[in-house]
């Protein structure tokens, strides 16, 4: 690893939301391999008792990992005995639900937000809150219009507005719920930064993903919605249909990303747009044929054209080189697109 100052010391305690996600269980590996301690809130640490297991197994062995229960991320309160000591917070978990009705999926994710501030701004011993957030609420990465330039005061706001509009509540509605409500909790992070200014005594940073990809942990994480390479991988077109484009990056480059934005003490309020590749499904197919020449797959797509956005993503790149272990003087920061495909359909978990 880079020998590099740190924001907090080695072996403090991180409390991970939602440890038990794609993104966020990677993040509590990279946390553990740098010799710091991971507390995973989950919902129900029966069902994610696999983070103390496999890999995590030697962590849990000594105590370096331990799993306690938040049921509701938006209860006031919620995270009051969870934070106790920890030196940083990374805010991964987010309501799951889709439904047409904003108030169960937008106000939980906001109130949630509020409930994870508030209770870092009464425990003393954190030094640091990353939240994150999605590629999605800074732009709708519409295909086949332009998107425009975006920027740190980029925002999707008509997601918002169309997920708030009235009832009678449709699916279009419900499909609008994940990334409004993803605009309206970092909006709520940005709101509360401005409000307490200097009086906070912690970093806040945020970190945008695009689609994951790359090596799943966990099965769940193969049967996941958001699995775009999986989709592809068994030719469900009704998913690939919906996305003919889009921007990739593999799951431990966004992972590093957040355990960067946790330990640099020269990052603070930072949007950190962590979008990787810019891809359509030919290219992901014709990487599917390289790696797997015997199966078959979808026919490509005709008229195959990227996103129509600029982003600058020097921010992150510079971060994933700062403090990568990686010993290549050439690394560019993106783990190639083929190299987190090949990650995503190489593991026990994948079938067929």
């Amino acid at each position: 690893m880079p020998c590099l100052h740190t924001s907090i010391p080695t072996g403090s305690w991180i409390l991970m939301t939602g440890a038990s996600g794609f993104l966020a269980s990677h993040i509590c590996l990279q946390f553990l391999g740098r010799g710091f301690k991971v507390r995973g809130a989950v919902r129900d640490p029966t069902e994610s008792s696999w983070l103390l297991e496999g890999r995590f197994k030697p962590y849990a062995d000594t105590g370096a990992i331990e799993l306690v229960s938040v049921p509701d991320l938006g209860a006031d309160g919620a995270y009051n005995v969870a934070i106790k000591g920890v030196a940083a917070v990374v805010h991964t978990a987010y309501v799951t639900n889709i439904v047409p009705d904003p108030n169960a999926v937008i106000t939980p994710m906001v109130t949630g937000v509020r409930s994870i501030m508030n209770a870092a701004i009464r425990e003393p011993s954190v030094k640091a809150v990353v939240f994150t957030s999605s590629a999605l609420t800074a732009s709708p990465l519409a295909p086949g219009v332009d998107n425009g330039t975006i920027g740190r005061d980029s925002w999707n706001d008509a997601v918002l507005e169309a997920a708030w509009a009235p009832p009678p509540y449709g699916m279009s509605h419900a499909m609008a719920k994940y990334p409004a409500s993803k605009v309206a909790a970092e909006k709520e992070v940005w709101k509360i930064v401005e409000r307490l200014g200097n009086d906070l005594h912690f970093n806040v940073n945020v970190v945008s993903p695009a689609g994951l990809t790359g090596e799943p942990l966990n099965k769940k994480h193969i049967e996941g919605q958001a699995n775009w390479v999986v989709h592809a991988y068994r030719g469900n077109k009704a998913a690939m249909d919906a996305l003919p484009a889009s921007f990739y990056v593999d799951v431990k480059d966004v992972a590093l990303i957040h355990v960067a934005a946790v330990l640099d003490p020269e990052i603070n309020k930072a949007r950190i747009q962590a979008w990787g590749h810019s891809a359509h499904w030919n290219e992901i197919l014709a990487i599917l044929r390289r790696l797997r020449p015997e199966k078959k797959f979808v026919d490509d797509y005709p008229d195959a054209q990227h996103l129509k956005v600029s982003i600058d993503q020097t921010e992150a790149v510079a971060l994933l080189k700062k403090w990568s272990d990686k010993p290549d003087k050439n690394y560019d920061g993106w783990t190639s697109l083929e190299d987190s495909i090949f990650e995503n359909i190489t593991n026990p978990y994948l079938e067929g």
